[in-house]
Protein backbone atom coordinates (compact mmCIF):
# COMPACT_ATOMS: atom_id res chain seq x y z
CA UNK A 1 0.00 0.00 0.00
CA UNK A 2 1.26 3.19 -1.13
CA UNK A 3 1.39 5.83 1.32
CA UNK A 4 0.49 9.48 0.92
CA UNK A 5 2.19 12.13 3.08
CA UNK A 6 0.18 15.84 3.42
CA UNK A 7 2.17 18.44 5.18
CA UNK A 8 0.96 21.36 6.57
CA UNK A 9 3.09 24.75 7.51
CA UNK A 10 2.74 26.64 10.93
CA UNK A 11 2.26 30.13 11.30
CA UNK A 12 3.09 31.32 14.25
CA UNK A 13 6.75 32.61 14.43
CA UNK A 14 8.01 36.15 13.19
CA UNK A 15 11.58 36.39 14.60
CA UNK A 16 14.84 36.34 12.38
CA UNK A 17 17.82 34.37 11.99
CA UNK A 18 20.91 33.69 10.99
CA UNK A 19 21.89 30.00 9.76
CA UNK A 20 25.07 29.07 8.84
CA UNK A 21 26.26 25.42 7.28
CA UNK A 22 30.07 25.20 7.54
CA UNK A 23 31.42 27.57 5.19
CA UNK A 24 28.24 28.15 3.31
CA UNK A 25 26.07 31.27 4.86
CA UNK A 26 22.34 31.83 3.91
CA UNK A 27 21.14 34.98 3.85
CA UNK A 28 19.58 36.16 6.88
CA UNK A 29 16.48 37.64 5.09
CA UNK A 30 15.89 34.18 3.87
CA UNK A 31 15.70 32.59 7.20
CA UNK A 32 13.88 35.33 8.79
CA UNK A 33 10.98 34.07 5.92
CA UNK A 34 11.55 30.67 6.59
CA UNK A 35 10.98 31.32 10.21
CA UNK A 36 7.66 33.82 10.27
CA UNK A 37 6.21 30.75 8.65
CA UNK A 38 7.25 28.26 11.80
CA UNK A 39 9.74 26.41 9.80
CA UNK A 40 12.21 24.51 11.54
CA UNK A 41 15.76 25.11 10.92
CA UNK A 42 17.20 21.81 11.05
CA UNK A 43 19.11 20.45 8.29
CA UNK A 44 21.39 17.16 6.81
CA UNK A 45 25.12 18.19 7.76
CA UNK A 46 26.44 19.66 4.47
CA UNK A 47 30.33 19.67 3.37
CA UNK A 48 31.45 23.03 1.47
CA UNK A 49 34.94 22.95 -0.06
CA UNK A 50 37.16 25.91 -1.65
CA UNK A 51 39.83 25.16 -4.77
CA UNK A 52 41.87 25.77 -4.44
CA UNK A 53 42.52 26.97 -0.76
CA UNK A 54 44.42 29.88 -1.84
CA UNK A 55 43.81 33.53 -0.99
CA UNK A 56 45.28 35.13 -4.54
CA UNK A 57 44.68 38.18 -5.96
CA UNK A 58 43.84 37.07 -10.00
CA UNK A 59 40.64 37.44 -11.51
CA UNK A 60 38.70 35.76 -14.22
CA UNK A 61 35.09 37.07 -16.23
CA UNK A 62 33.99 33.41 -16.68
CA UNK A 63 30.62 32.50 -14.95
CA UNK A 64 29.43 36.30 -15.08
CA UNK A 65 30.43 37.32 -18.56
CA UNK A 66 28.17 39.89 -20.24
CA UNK A 67 27.94 37.76 -23.49
CA UNK A 68 27.18 34.17 -23.73
CA UNK A 69 30.37 32.03 -23.25
CA UNK A 70 31.26 28.00 -22.43
CA UNK A 71 33.61 27.28 -19.39
CA UNK A 72 35.29 24.23 -17.76
CA UNK A 73 37.39 23.99 -14.49
CA UNK A 74 39.43 20.71 -13.98
CA UNK A 75 40.24 19.40 -11.10
CA UNK A 76 42.65 16.74 -9.99
CA UNK A 77 40.57 14.15 -7.20
CA UNK A 78 43.97 14.06 -4.60
CA UNK A 79 41.43 17.67 -4.18
CA UNK A 80 38.47 16.24 -3.48
CA UNK A 81 39.03 13.74 -0.93
CA UNK A 82 36.12 15.25 1.68
CA UNK A 83 33.56 15.00 -1.38
CA UNK A 84 33.67 11.12 -2.18
CA UNK A 85 30.40 9.59 -1.47
CA UNK A 86 28.30 12.82 -0.81
CA UNK A 87 25.47 14.35 -3.56
CA UNK A 88 27.03 17.61 -4.96
CA UNK A 89 24.71 20.40 -4.82
CA UNK A 90 25.71 23.94 -5.37
CA UNK A 91 28.61 25.99 -6.85
CA UNK A 92 29.77 29.42 -5.78
CA UNK A 93 32.23 32.10 -6.75
CA UNK A 94 33.15 34.73 -4.72
CA UNK A 95 34.60 38.55 -5.73
CA UNK A 96 38.15 39.88 -5.68
CA UNK A 97 38.88 41.70 -2.30
CA UNK A 98 39.44 44.20 -4.45
CA UNK A 99 36.13 44.67 -5.82
CA UNK A 100 34.52 47.88 -3.86
CA UNK A 101 30.36 47.28 -4.18
CA UNK A 102 28.66 44.28 -4.16
CA UNK A 103 27.09 42.63 -7.45
CA UNK A 104 25.30 43.18 -9.59
CA UNK A 105 23.83 46.58 -8.73
CA UNK A 106 19.94 45.84 -9.49
CA UNK A 107 18.75 42.32 -9.57
CA UNK A 108 19.23 40.37 -12.81
CA UNK A 109 18.51 37.49 -14.61
CA UNK A 110 20.43 35.37 -17.13
CA UNK A 111 18.67 33.77 -19.60
CA UNK A 112 20.58 30.11 -19.48
CA UNK A 113 22.78 29.05 -17.19
CA UNK A 114 23.71 25.23 -17.58
CA UNK A 115 25.94 23.02 -15.53
CA UNK A 116 26.86 19.87 -16.63
CA UNK A 117 29.29 17.49 -14.70
CA UNK A 118 31.34 14.29 -14.85
CA UNK A 119 34.96 12.58 -14.70
CA UNK A 120 37.62 14.14 -16.48
CA UNK A 121 41.47 13.51 -18.02
CA UNK A 122 44.18 14.48 -15.65
CA UNK A 123 44.82 18.29 -15.25
CA UNK A 124 48.16 17.93 -16.97
CA UNK A 125 46.32 16.01 -19.79
CA UNK A 126 44.01 19.13 -20.43
CA UNK A 127 42.97 19.85 -24.09
CA UNK A 128 41.64 23.24 -25.64
CA UNK A 129 39.00 20.54 -26.49
CA UNK A 130 36.18 20.53 -24.71
CA UNK A 131 34.98 17.17 -25.82
CA UNK A 132 37.98 16.18 -25.01
CA UNK A 133 38.41 16.54 -21.34
CA UNK A 134 35.42 14.63 -20.62
CA UNK A 135 35.70 11.05 -19.36
CA UNK A 136 32.74 8.76 -19.34
CA UNK A 137 29.09 10.67 -19.53
CA UNK A 138 28.25 14.25 -19.04
CA UNK A 139 25.40 14.73 -16.90
CA UNK A 140 23.46 18.08 -16.67
CA UNK A 141 22.54 19.24 -12.89
CA UNK A 142 21.73 22.82 -13.70
CA UNK A 143 19.47 24.05 -16.57
CA UNK A 144 17.45 27.10 -17.51
CA UNK A 145 17.19 30.78 -16.39
CA UNK A 146 19.87 32.20 -13.31
CA UNK A 147 18.25 35.10 -11.33
CA UNK A 148 20.88 36.61 -9.52
CA UNK A 149 19.74 39.23 -6.76
CA UNK A 150 20.65 42.67 -5.99
CA UNK A 151 23.57 42.18 -4.17
CA UNK A 152 23.84 38.69 -4.31
CA UNK A 153 28.02 38.75 -4.45
CA UNK A 154 28.94 40.17 -1.41
CA UNK A 155 32.34 42.46 -0.32
CA UNK A 156 33.92 43.48 2.58
CA UNK A 157 36.09 40.62 3.94
CA UNK A 158 39.49 39.62 2.39
CA UNK A 159 38.73 36.85 1.07
CA UNK A 160 34.74 38.12 0.11
CA UNK A 161 32.41 35.39 1.32
CA UNK A 162 31.24 32.76 -1.44
CA UNK A 163 27.25 34.31 -0.72
CA UNK A 164 25.20 33.28 -4.23
CA UNK A 165 25.16 29.57 -4.59
CA UNK A 166 24.47 28.25 -7.91
CA UNK A 167 22.19 25.63 -7.39
CA UNK A 168 21.36 21.76 -9.37
CA UNK A 169 18.59 21.01 -10.28
CA UNK A 170 20.04 17.76 -9.84
CA UNK A 171 22.40 16.51 -6.84
CA UNK A 172 24.78 14.27 -8.50
CA UNK A 173 26.86 12.16 -6.61
CA UNK A 174 30.29 11.96 -6.24
CA UNK A 175 32.53 8.61 -6.35
CA UNK A 176 35.73 9.67 -6.50
CA UNK A 177 38.01 10.72 -9.63
CA UNK A 178 38.88 14.03 -11.58
CA UNK A 179 36.18 16.17 -11.26
CA UNK A 180 35.09 18.33 -14.97
CA UNK A 181 32.91 22.00 -13.72
CA UNK A 182 31.59 22.88 -17.19
CA UNK A 183 29.28 25.97 -17.81
CA UNK A 184 27.37 26.98 -20.49
CA UNK A 185 25.70 30.33 -19.98
CA UNK A 186 23.72 33.21 -22.08
CA UNK A 187 25.51 36.29 -20.51
CA UNK A 188 24.14 38.48 -18.11
CA UNK A 189 23.12 41.16 -20.45
CA UNK A 190 24.96 43.90 -18.42
CA UNK A 191 28.90 44.57 -17.96
CA UNK A 192 30.89 41.40 -17.29
CA UNK A 193 31.58 40.77 -13.00
CA UNK A 194 35.02 39.02 -12.64
CA UNK A 195 35.48 36.73 -9.61
CA UNK A 196 38.73 35.89 -7.84
CA UNK A 197 40.99 33.07 -9.73
CA UNK A 198 44.57 31.47 -9.60
CA UNK A 199 46.23 32.74 -12.22
CA UNK A 200 47.88 30.65 -15.09
CA UNK A 201 51.39 30.70 -13.23
CA UNK A 202 49.95 29.20 -9.88
CA UNK A 203 51.81 26.53 -8.32
CA UNK A 204 48.55 24.27 -8.72
CA UNK A 205 47.95 25.81 -12.30
CA UNK A 206 48.25 22.76 -14.54
CA UNK A 207 49.16 20.09 -11.89
CA UNK A 208 46.21 19.77 -9.50
CA UNK A 209 43.67 22.21 -11.22
CA UNK A 210 43.22 24.08 -15.05
CA UNK A 211 40.56 25.98 -16.85
CA UNK A 212 39.52 26.94 -20.25
CA UNK A 213 36.51 28.50 -22.15
CA UNK A 214 35.49 30.13 -25.06
CA UNK A 215 33.17 32.94 -26.06
CA UNK A 216 33.15 33.77 -29.94
CA UNK A 217 36.55 32.68 -30.97
CA UNK A 218 38.91 29.95 -30.48
CA UNK A 219 38.70 27.73 -27.47
CA UNK A 220 41.54 29.31 -24.94
CA UNK A 221 43.17 28.38 -21.47
CA UNK A 222 42.19 30.70 -18.62
CA UNK A 223 42.60 31.59 -15.21
CA UNK A 224 40.71 29.09 -12.61
CA UNK A 225 37.45 30.67 -10.72
CA UNK A 226 37.82 29.62 -7.41
CA UNK A 227 35.16 27.41 -6.63
CA UNK A 228 33.16 26.82 -3.45
CA UNK A 229 31.43 23.09 -4.03
CA UNK A 230 28.50 21.99 -1.34
CA UNK A 231 27.64 18.89 -1.15
CA UNK A 232 25.00 17.20 1.12
CA UNK A 233 25.68 14.50 3.93
CA UNK A 234 27.23 11.40 2.77
CA UNK A 235 24.26 9.10 0.78
CA UNK A 236 22.71 5.61 2.10
CA UNK A 237 22.13 2.64 -0.28
CA UNK A 238 20.70 4.33 -2.75
CA UNK A 239 21.62 7.49 -4.82
CA UNK A 240 19.52 11.10 -5.11
CA UNK A 241 16.91 10.54 -7.44
CA UNK A 242 14.71 13.19 -9.39
CA UNK A 243 11.55 13.77 -9.75
CA UNK A 244 10.28 9.84 -10.46
CA UNK A 245 9.59 8.71 -7.17
CA UNK A 246 7.82 10.30 -4.62
CA UNK A 247 5.18 11.69 -6.58
CA UNK A 248 4.04 15.21 -6.47
CA UNK A 249 0.76 16.58 -6.69
CA UNK A 250 -0.51 19.06 -7.64
CA UNK A 251 2.12 20.48 -9.43
CA UNK A 252 2.09 23.77 -10.10
CA UNK A 253 0.65 24.28 -6.88
CA UNK A 254 -1.54 26.79 -4.87
CA UNK A 255 -1.59 26.03 -2.06
CA UNK A 256 -1.14 22.27 -0.11
CA UNK A 257 1.55 19.48 -1.71
CA UNK A 258 0.74 15.91 -0.93
CA UNK A 259 3.42 13.36 -1.91
CA UNK A 260 2.19 9.76 -2.92
CA UNK A 261 5.10 7.20 -2.75
CA UNK A 262 5.77 3.56 -1.15
CA UNK A 263 8.46 5.20 1.53
CA UNK A 264 8.49 6.10 4.86
CA UNK A 265 10.48 9.40 4.96
CA UNK A 266 11.78 10.99 8.05
CA UNK A 267 12.11 14.90 7.17
CA UNK A 268 11.89 17.37 4.45
CA UNK A 269 13.91 20.14 2.96
CA UNK A 270 13.13 23.05 0.79
CA UNK A 271 15.63 24.64 -1.05
CA UNK A 272 14.72 28.10 -3.39
CA UNK A 273 16.47 28.84 -6.61
CA UNK A 274 19.19 30.79 -5.11
CA UNK A 275 20.51 27.80 -3.09
CA UNK A 276 18.86 28.96 0.00
CA UNK A 277 16.84 26.66 2.55
CA UNK A 278 13.88 28.05 3.32
CA UNK A 279 12.23 24.95 5.11
CA UNK A 280 13.77 21.72 6.77
CA UNK A 281 11.40 19.67 9.54
CA UNK A 282 10.73 16.00 10.60
CA UNK A 283 8.17 14.64 8.41
CA UNK A 284 6.94 11.95 11.59
CA UNK A 285 2.99 13.29 12.42
CA UNK A 286 2.75 16.31 10.12
CA UNK A 287 -0.45 16.28 8.08
CA UNK A 288 -0.14 18.91 5.65
CA UNK A 289 2.41 21.49 3.99
CA UNK A 290 1.19 24.71 3.21
CA UNK A 291 2.61 26.90 1.04
CA UNK A 292 0.12 29.10 -0.07
CA UNK A 293 2.45 31.85 0.81
CA UNK A 294 5.85 30.74 -0.25
CA UNK A 295 7.02 33.57 -3.29
CA UNK A 296 6.00 32.41 -6.76
CA UNK A 297 8.73 30.29 -8.11
CA UNK A 298 10.36 27.35 -8.16
CA UNK A 299 11.95 25.43 -5.37
CA UNK A 300 13.87 21.86 -4.64
CA UNK A 301 11.74 19.26 -2.33
CA UNK A 302 14.16 17.13 -0.89
CA UNK A 303 13.00 14.21 1.14
CA UNK A 304 15.09 11.88 3.55
CA UNK A 305 13.71 8.21 4.18
CA UNK A 306 14.89 6.56 6.92
CA UNK A 307 17.81 4.97 6.04
CA UNK A 308 19.25 7.81 4.76
CA UNK A 309 18.39 7.80 1.01
CA UNK A 310 17.48 10.98 -0.24
CA UNK A 311 15.10 12.16 -3.01
CA UNK A 312 14.38 15.61 -4.69
CA UNK A 313 11.35 16.82 -6.73
CA UNK A 314 11.04 19.90 -8.03
CA UNK A 315 7.82 21.97 -7.52
CA UNK A 316 6.22 24.97 -8.44
CA UNK A 317 4.51 27.74 -6.50
CA UNK A 318 2.17 29.97 -8.29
Amino acid sequence: MKRIFTFYKKRNHSSKISYKSGKSKIFSAAIGFAMLFGFSMSSNAQTTLVIPSTNEGSAFIGPYGNAARQLQLIIDDTLLTTLVGKNLTSISFRLPASTADAWPPTALTMNSFNVYLSDSVEPANRQLDFAANVVGTQTQVRSGSLAIPAGALTVGSNPNDFSFKITFNTPWQYNGGNLLIEMRHSGTGISSRSVQAASTSSAGYGTLYSALWQSTGNVLQGNFCMVEITADGQLATSSVKIGSNPVIYPNPVNDVINIKSEKEYINYSIYNTAGQLVASEKISGKSSMNVSRLPIGNYLLKLTDKNGNIEVSQFIKK
